[in-house]
């Protein structure tokens, strides 16, 4: 704790100018803190030791004439005062003087170390339980690499305690979306991963994995706050970067796929040789690796790797495509399992033709796959029903889990927008990582209607007529733990276009 600004001397070790401590000064109101240890003496045993310190804003002396002036730092420390520094109380004092401002001592043969904040600043937060969770969601979030089970004696097992109530710690290898990580993380010593290379300088730069996953799209806002400060606010498609300590660096955005239900989360490890080079490049914060601030082969090392990071990344750039259609169409998103499981719905919607035929308007509340909404053509007056010849469908209640029968199916209401009959088509498919599987292998099973539930009754098959203005269920039965992706085409019915009840 004394030696801010020096080198670190610890091989592998995880900071490297002791810059990013100041966090903890930052926490505190009054920049104060007080760090009580007990770790191993010159001797091999087991002493004690407590200083409180302070970091301030630096000044001078120059007001006072019985002194030379002098700058001060802003720097102040309490402990054993010497002549010209402060050290740390050790031993019994440390303890003693410890129990006398509340710490819990450390029990025989322990070992450890004690950070107490002085005042901290938590108004972000409703209260000291919802501090705690978030705490709780930061620890899995930033040191979830050191905290696998893979690692033995060296794994950090946290607890997070909060006026004598425990809070949880996620357990990383098993919450989404940190699971894919630690998947990733996994395979970096499998035939699956991939080395980086520099290729002048020729340089081997660390390891990188991927894994893929096809989910039920999260709900806005969904997101811990801790995973929306390390830049993951909602599906992955991030590489999470580390160096030789194993603790999270950053989370690096890459692009979005083509599908919200296709997701991907990456590791890149960096080759223990160029450790001391990438920890050169990251700033106090230790949250980034910055190349612009090396020079000669480190700085090409640095920058290299992000472009083969992106290199990597580039299969999952979507492909810009000019959408032509005669008819829109809205894009239902829900997964399913017979064990149980999450329902949400993602929409989207092909851009409407100008000359489009009568087909469905998206509602005002719909969005699209990438989370914008698309212009609608034509104008439409909202307050009364469209007219013969155009529908609007708009989405009532979303796609849930339901039991119908003892079957699990998934349930949506749909408001019909319209005058006169239409012809409701419900077109399915499993939603795969690489998009739509609208033709599943030969015998294997595919999503279908059970039945549309309309104000005439019940109707079986793919498609149903009804007249609008009008609500109507649609009840699918889909394929167990897949993501069922569901269009629902509207278009004017006609003496040529026959409802398919039966």
């Amino acid at each position: 704790m004394l030696n801010v600004g020096e080198k670190r001397d610890t091989t592998q070790g995880g900071g490297t100018y002791g810059y990013g401590k100041a966090v903890l000064y930052r926490l505190s109101r009054v920049g104060t803190i007080l760090v009580y240890t007990r770790t191993a003496d010159e001797h091999g045993g087991l002493s004690s030791r407590l200083i409180g310190i302070a970091l301030g804003s630096s000044f001078d002396n120059r007001g006072r004439v019985d002194t030379e002036s002098r700058p001060f730092t802003g720097r102040h420390w309490w402990g054993d005062v010497r002549d010209d520094h402060v050290e740390p109380l050790l031993g019994e004092d440390a303890d003693e003087v410890a129990r006398s401002l509340g710490l819990t001592p450390f029990g025989p043969g322990e070992s450890g170390t004690t950070l107490v904040v002085i005042d901290p600043d938590l108004d972000e937060f409703d209260d000291m339980d919802h501090a705690a969770r978030h705490l709780a969601d930061t620890i899995a979030w930033q040191l979830w690499p050191i905290m696998l089970p893979e690692r033995g004696a060296q794994r950090l097992t946290p607890e997070v305690v909060s006026s004598g109530v425990p809070h949880p710690v996620p357990d990383p290898a098993r919450t989404y979306p940190l699971r894919m990580f630690v998947a990733a993380y996994r395979g970096l010593k499998s035939d699956a991963a991939t080395t980086l290379e520099s290729g002048n300088p020729r340089k081997r730069l660390g390891r990188f994995a991927l894994e893929r996953a096809v989910v039920v799209p999260m709900t806005a806002g969904a997101a811990s706050m801790a995973a929306g400060f390390a830049g993951v606010e909602g599906d992955p498609h991030h590489v999470c970067l580390m160096r030789s300590p194993e603790l999270v660096v950053r989370y690096y955005e890459g692009p979005t796929t083509s599908s919200v239900h296709s997701v991907y989360a990456g590791v890149f490890r960096a080759d223990d040789d160029l450790d001391e080079v990438y920890a050169a490049s990251e700033p106090p914060t230790h949250d980034n690796w910055v190349y612009e601030q090396l020079t000669g082969p480190d700085r090409t090392f640095v920058r290299v790797t992000f472009t083969r990071l992106r290199e990597q990344l580039t299969v999952f750039r979507a492909p810009v495509q000019a959408a032509v259609s005669t008819r829109s169409r809205t894009a239902l998103g829900a997964a399913s399992s017979y064990l149980g499981g999450l329902v949400a719905a993602a929409f989207a919607a092909a851009p409407e033709n100008s000359t489009a035929s009568a087909g469905v308007r998206r509602s005002q509340g719909a969005a699209t796959a990438g989370g914008t909404r698309p212009e609608s053509s034509g104008a439409v007056d909202d307050r009364r029903p469209a007219a013969a010849g155009r529908a609007r469908v708009t989405t009532l209640v979303e796609p849930h889990l339901e039991e119908i029968e003892g079957a699990l199916v998934v349930v949506a209401r749909y408001g019909i927008d319209a005058l006169g009959s239409v012809r409701l088509e419900a077109r399915l498919a499993v939603a795969t990582w690489e998009g739509r599987e609208d033709e599943p292998p030969a015998g294997a099973e595919r999503p279908r209607v059970r039945h549309w539930s309309t104000p005439d009754g019940v109707v079986a098959g793919d498609s149903c007529t009804l007249v609008g203005p009008a609500e109507v269920d649609l009840v699918v039965t889909p394929v167990p733990d897949t993501a069922t992706e569901i269009g629902l085409v509207a278009t004017p019915a006609t003496e040529t276009l026959p409802a398919s009840a039966t």
